[in-house]
């Protein structure tokens, strides 16, 4: 644990600087600090908001958990009633933005000035992380003008298809650098994901990558089809090659600020472990199933592993209290926090062979994304491959589907259903009940219902369509003169509004 106190601590005498999260700080004039304590608080940054606010969000809106009905902390998540003052919204933001991808880009500008191109590829995946995720969540946010400090307090407000063109073009030059002077032993342990690894950035770059053409696949799909088929003739070639790891920051323990971001926030600040219980759409798809990983994501109450219908956090507790009779996700504080796993890179590789016609590579990589999945969570996958979970032999629907929907089974550990709720807007799956009139505030669901499909809220305030993105936080619409069009907008109206590849 010596290494991880080390870490921390930096992380902390980080934060304690105003100088160095000062979204007035200007990149282009580094302070003097390292740039190996820049990499660390920039990744851990990025993994607090990807985790504890963006993570905890997604799980209600993948309908991984639901709130509980004896407690209320999370009921603006399942009634989708975000605003743009809305707390989580604003620091998330403001985090994002402040604490890590401005930290991390003084590491990129002060490395790319040293020639450190292997430094140079962790910091250019880590924008790239972080922007395609702030360009699926918010939509069009700046980029260009992004960090230029007091050069620019109005930083033009950029194009989602834009910033989606930098960061890709971003990943392909870092990769092409030359990293034969690249030290490993500089940023061992500092770098909180591979332990300096240039190798594993390499991997993940490229998986990255293939997650950004997919996104927008449809809305871009000449350029993205084009990339896809240079990606996998390269990697045939063994010329690239794509993730055969989690990429994940491991170096947690149970104590006080130092544990998993989700535990730390959701329980250990709050004092209690009752907010959060399983959704109903969710472990009725595992049970259907006989899903061995429902063992590994929930803990049953009696040996049974009921869920609440989502928008069930206003039954009265003389009905029935969850805490007694729902389960419950298993959120621990030395859990992982993963940036992306080996399942759903090799999901999304078979989703690529998939979109260029080639079932049986398709159908490899899926066998192969669900079976790793099953082992990371230390379940036993049986004969599923040949069961429930056998891919489709014809249909692409169908087979888009499979992957799709193991792709949301993979993201509900851990919290990462931010992921999930991506690329449910994005492809439509999991799909949504057809009988949502039917379905009672509660635990049980009518036989009619198909499990796995979603419901929406029962104190959903969306007006029956479920939420594609967050609101523009105050921050950038009351202190940035660019960002005066969206600020007409209503929260709702913005929440409901395609982004960019989804138009």
């Amino acid at each position: 644990m010596k290494k991880l106190s080390i870490i921390f601590s930096l992380v902390l005498l980080l934060s304690s600087c105003d100088k160095f999260l000062d979204i007035n700080e200007n990149p282009n004039y580094p302070s003097d600090v390292s740039d190996e304590l820049l990499l660390t608080s920039g990744i851990a940054a990025v993994t607090n908001v990807y985790c504890a606010d963006w993570g905890l969000i997604g799980s209600f809106w993948s309908q991984h958990w639901a709130q509980n009905n004896t407690s209320s902390q999370y009921k603006i998540y399942e009634s989708y009633a975000i605003s743009s003052n809305t707390n989580v919204i604003e620091r998330s933001y403001r985090a994002m933005f402040v604490d890590g991808l401005s930290d991390n880009e003084i590491f990129l500008k002060k490395v790319e000035a040293n020639e450190n191109w292997g430094a140079y590829l962790m910091g250019a995946v880590i924008k790239a992380y972080g922007f395609q995720y702030l360009v699926d969540m918010y939509g069009n946010v700046p980029y260009t003008e992004a960090f230029l400090g007091l050069d620019k307090l109005n930083p033009i407000i950029d194009r989602g298809e834009d910033i989606y063109a930098n960061i890709y073009q971003l990943l392909i030059d870092a990769l092409d650098k030359d990293f034969s002077n690249y030290v490993i032993e500089n940023y061992e342990l500092n770098d909180i994901i591979f332990e300096g690894d240039i190798d594993y950035w390499a991997e993940f770059a490229n998986s990255l990558r293939l997650r950004i053409l997919l996104r927008q696949f449809d809305a871009n799909s000449a350029f993205a089809t084009a990339e896809i088929t240079q990606l996998i003739a390269d990697m045939e070639a063994e010329n690239i090659y794509l993730l055969d790891k989690d990429v994940a920051v491991t170096n947690f323990e149970d104590a006080d600020s130092k544990s998993n971001p989700l535990y730390e926030s959701d329980q250990r600040q709050l004092n209690t472990t009752n907010n959060l219980k399983a959704c109903a759409t969710f472990v009725s798809y595992l049970e259907a199933n006989e899903d061995t990983r429902i063992e590994s994501l929930f803990t049953p109450v009696s040996g049974a592993f009921l869920g609440l219908v989502p928008g069930s956090y206003n039954v009265p507790s003389t009905e029935f209290e969850a805490p007694n009779l729902i389960a419950s996700p298993i959120v621990e504080p030395e859990m992982p926090v993963y940036w992306m796993t080996f399942a759903e890179s090799e999901l999304l590789i078979a989703e690529a062979y998939l979109r260029l016609g080639n079932v049986e590579m398709a159908k490899a990589y899926y066998e192969s994304g669900v079976a790793e999945s099953f082992s990371r969570m230390g379940a036993d996958i049986g004969d599923l491959l040949s069961g429930a979970y056998a891919f489709p032999t014809s249909g692409f629907n169908d087979q888009l589907k499979a992957i799709i929907m193991q792709k949301w089974v993979d993201a509900a550990e851990g919290g990462r259903g931010i992921e999930s709720h991506i690329e449910r807007v994005r492809t439509g799956y999991p799909e949504e009940t057809t009988i949502n009139d039917q379905i009672q505030v509660g635990y049980t669901l009518p036989a009619e219902y198909i499990p796995g499909t979603l419901i929406y809220s029962k104190k959903g305030t969306t007006g029956g369509i479920l939420p594609r993105r967050f609101p523009y936080p105050d921050s950038e619409l009351n202190f940035n003169s660019n960002a005066a069009e969206y600020k007409a907008l209503s929260d709702a109206d913005v929440i409901l509004q395609k982004v960019w590849w989804k138009n």
